[in-house]
């Protein structure tokens, strides 16, 4: 069972102790193009990163380098966690394992044709890795090896990290080095070495076969970064911290319902009933624009509207109704909501129309049906299997009043539920207002 070392400073780097040595996961993964120059090319990119840390893994499709700093902890002589299993378990596998008794620490470590998946070398908590593992198996990369708990419950076999990791199937290559400046002697007579005899092996009909190797594996890693950009995205815009799963539920990526009020109902309060003789007619918010149309009354003048309306709206307005009718947007950029628990969709539903009813309004429910994306398949793969159906429901809400959502939905029960749209337009000398909205519920 692993010892842990000293906290790293870092919360996505951990380093674990077995018989021992210190093996260091969280490490930034990154696949090496140049076939010569690839230390060039790793400490070109520890560089770029402020990374300072290195495992280089060299195999017969792939040379990838793992990245870290010596600020998280990691120094020289230290193994990769990744590169010393990787060097064992062969080419396509995922493996997991208690880290320690006493607490509730998994570690994941996950490897596609050679490389380590970027975002799959880490510690968490139970829960944490449980997730990681049913996003990398539901993923159309198909492993052939698993080696996960019994408590997982997600089959394969149990993984004797101990008997790995002993000192006497340990080698120098998984080890961490330092990232130096420039080449020595000794590295450029081995780069020249290793240049010769892998393109002699590069001749002939395998080069085609390496290629479309390389290809799939290079899509695999884009999109596995794809993701962990796209949370990253998530993040900078939610108040707490989001998982991976955030990026598989529509409603994690949607404002809340008091911040999309807010954003818009406030956004189109701010806009004047009159700006140069020309009325406001209508507005529409999204939650990313604000639209809102003039129309032109008496004599006024389009080039009166213009100057007039930069004092209210930072962009030029847009003509259109021969000239007598005009459109202004605000953007705007609201927080988001990011994940939460749902709520059972009978409950879900009594909640929200009996609220919906108290304010004396008569909504309009209908269920939408959710459509799964089905994962690309990867260059040279056969298609992947259709994805499994989703394990929650998306209902339309429509409802139309003469207040705003700023005093009708105020209070109104928020779990799984989110806005898309309000619009009100001027009717009689007297605003009227129209919601669309989601409710997502299991």
């Amino acid at each position: 069972m692993a010892i842990t070392a000293p906290p790293a400073t870092s919360a996505k780097v951990q380093i674990l102790s077995y018989h021992g040595n210190s093996f260091v996961t969280g490490l930034l993964w990154h696949p090496l193009g140049s076939l010569t120059g690839y230390m060039r090319e790793a400490r070109q990119f520890g560089r770029e990163e402020k990374m300072d840390i290195v495992a280089i893994r060299r195999t017969e499709s792939i040379i990838q380098a793992g990245f870290v700093s010596r600020s998280a902890g990691a120094v020289k002589g230290m193994y990769s966690l990744a590169s010393a299993l990787a060097g064992q378990l062969g080419e396509s596998w995922i493996a997991a394992w208690r880290v320690s008794l006493d607490e509730d620490r998994y570690a994941l470590v996950a490897v596609y044709e050679g490389a380590v998946i970027p975002g799959s070398d880490l510690v968490g908590t139970g829960d944490e890795i449980k997730r990681k593992v049913a996003q990398l198996l539901g993923r159309s990369i198909s492993f052939e090896d698993t080696y996960l708990p019994l408590e997982f419950e997600r089959g394969g076999k149990p993984l004797d990290v101990d008997e790995l990791l002993h000192p006497r199937n340990l080698r120098r290559e998984y080890r961490l080095r330092p990232l130096a400046f420039g080449l020595s002697n000794g590295e450029i007579a081995r780069l020249s070495v290793i240049g010769t005899l892998v393109l002699i092996t590069l001749i002939g009909w395998q080069q085609w076969g390496a290629h479309k190797a390389r290809l799939a594996r290079e899509a695999a890693i884009a999109a596995e970064q794809q993701r962990l950009a796209e949370l990253e995205a998530l993040n900078a815009r939610a108040k707490q911290e989001q998982t991976l799963q955030a990026l598989e539920h529509a409603w994690a990526k949607r404002p809340s319902v008091a911040e999309f009020i807010a954003g818009c109902n406030g956004s189109i309060d701010s806009i004047p009933l009159s700006i140069s003789g020309w009325v406001f007619t209508s507005a529409q918010c999204d939650g990313d624009l604000v639209s809102a149309t003039f129309k032109r009354t008496g004599n006024s003048t389009a080039r009166g509207f213009i100057a007039a309306s930069r004092a209210h709206f930072a962009d030029e307005p847009a003509f259109f109704d021969e000239g007598n009718s005009a459109a202004l947007k605000i953007s705007l950029k609201l927080n988001l909501a990011g994940d939460e628990s749902l709520v059972e969709s009978s409950q879900a539903l009594a909640l929200l129309t009996s609220w919906l009813h108290g304010q004396n309004l008569e909504p309009t429910i209908k269920e939408l049906p959710v459509q799964v994306p089905q994962p690309p398949a990867l260059p040279g793969e056969p298609t992947p299997p259709a994805p499994p159906p989703p394990e929650w429901k998306h209902f339309e809400l429509q409802y139309s009043s003469s207040l705003p959502p700023s005093i009708v939905l105020r209070g109104v029960p928020e779990t799984g539920l989110r806005l898309r749209e309000i619009k009100t337009q001027l009717q009689s000398d007297h605003l009227t207002w129209s919601v669309i909205g989601d409710l997502y519920a299991k």
